[in-house]
């Protein structure tokens, strides 16, 4: 290490460049045993040092290390969470994200509602799954529709692998096309209810935030035993009831309310669902859980509401039917015979495939080897 000391008058000291805040280091202003303020500041190899009497610079022979720990600094806001611009002023809702968004949202129920921080996050909640509403009505009225039609679909499809020629799978194509025209059906309608992915990111990645900071009042501002939204449930309640929701909401037809025909396998493997849920969220932030506790409340209504056919026929939507399987095929009694259908049926299209290739490649041979069918010759001048 090289020491070089240097004498300079209080202009010079003034001139020297300091360095930003957010580049290599942070300038620093400590006051020593003698009552003078020293600043100082690190960049690279070099670190400068100044007092009142003179200035220092010391050379290092390494680099600064980033291997220690710096403890983040939380910024003082003037507002309280009660005003707006709270959130942005400590450094969130900020960007144009969906974390960003439903922060801004969540502040604006917040302080228009005048409710508690876990009343904010119910009302939030569901005011957004009822936006939604209209987008998970077409998408249950469109897989009405295609249960209805499901055994010709099927038929359709199963004779769309076994063909070999071009021309009958343009034939089936066409077919599959006149049946979900004459239906009114859309695929892509069916896709409607991811749109609630995004959402769902933005309430996690924003809750979580929150909670970390913490922001003020979530620390006294829940509700029975879950008062300090900033922990994590102590007894699981949040976690036990989103997962018996989860449960019920899935045996009920999922959130469109289209009943669904489940196998011996799927019904064991739903049981698991509650359990696993619970293990995957147990260290979830109390807030968060009154999101996903609510979200899934709203979900079970959902259900139910869309299989009633009092609201269907006032809606004018198609009855719900159950999606029962093809006619013919043998349902799984157990996991594994679950999997040594699905192996079969696996190996059944690589066969298919297998075998349709050979054939187009035997063709190609066939036509190499007769020039005038199909090849222009080429002729030597």
């Amino acid at each position: 290490m090289l020491r070089i000391g240097l004498s300079t008058s209080v202009k010079a000291a003034k001139a020297f460049p300091r360095v930003q805040r957010g580049f290599l280091s942070t300038p620093l202003k400590t006051l020593g045993s003698s009552g003078r303020i020293s600043s100082s500041f690190q960049a690279g190899g070099l670190r400068f040092n100044s007092t009142s009497s003179g200035e220092k610079f010391e050379i290092q022979n390494k680099l600064v290390s980033f291997d220690e720990p710096v403890e983040a600094e939380k910024i003082v806001s003037t507002l309280t969470s009660n005003e707006w611009g709270y959130l942005d002023s400590i450094g969130l809702a900020q960007g144009w994200g969906p974390t960003a968004f439903v922060e801004r949202y969540l502040e604006a129920v917040h302080i228009f509602s005048g409710l508690p921080w876990w009343g904010t996050i119910a009302v939030s909640t569901v005011i957004a799954r009822m936006i939604l509403f209209p987008l998970y009505m077409s998408a249950s009225s469109n897989g009405a529709k295609l249960a209805k039609v499901k055994p010709e679909m099927d038929e359709i499809l199963s004779s769309l692998k076994k063909a070999e020629s071009n021309q009958e799978k343009y034939v089936l194509v066409q077919d599959r096309k006149r049946l979900m025209k004459d239906n009114d059906i859309k695929f892509y309608k069916q896709v409607y209810p991811m749109l609630q992915l995004p959402i769902a990111y933005g309430f996690f990645q924003a809750l979580r935030k929150m909670s970390a900071y913490p922001v003020e009042g979530f620390a006294d501002q829940g509700y029975a035993w879950f008062e300090n939204l900033t922990q994590v449930d102590p007894y699981l309640g949040l976690h036990g009831i989103s997962a018996a929701l989860i449960l019920a909401i899935v045996r009920a037809g999922g959130e469109t309310g289209q009943q669904q025909a489940m196998t011996a396998p799927m019904k064991k493997v739903l049981m698991l669902l509650p359990f696993l849920s619970i293990i995957i969220t147990k260290d979830f932030y109390a807030s968060v859980m009154i999101y996903v506790a609510t979200n899934s409340l709203c979900s079970m209504v959902q259900t139910f509401v869309l299989r009633n056919g009092t609201f269907r026929k006032l809606f004018k939507m198609p009855p719900t039917t159950v999606n029962a399987p093809a006619p013919g095929k043998k349902q799984p009694e157990t996991i594994s015979d679950w999997f040594r259908q699905q192996k079969e049926s696996f190996d059944e299209q690589v066969h298919s495939r297998t075998k349709e290739t050979s054939r187009k490649l035997e063709a190609q041979v066939l036509r190499r080897r007769d020039g005038t069918d199909g090849f222009i010759k080429r002729h030597n001048k």
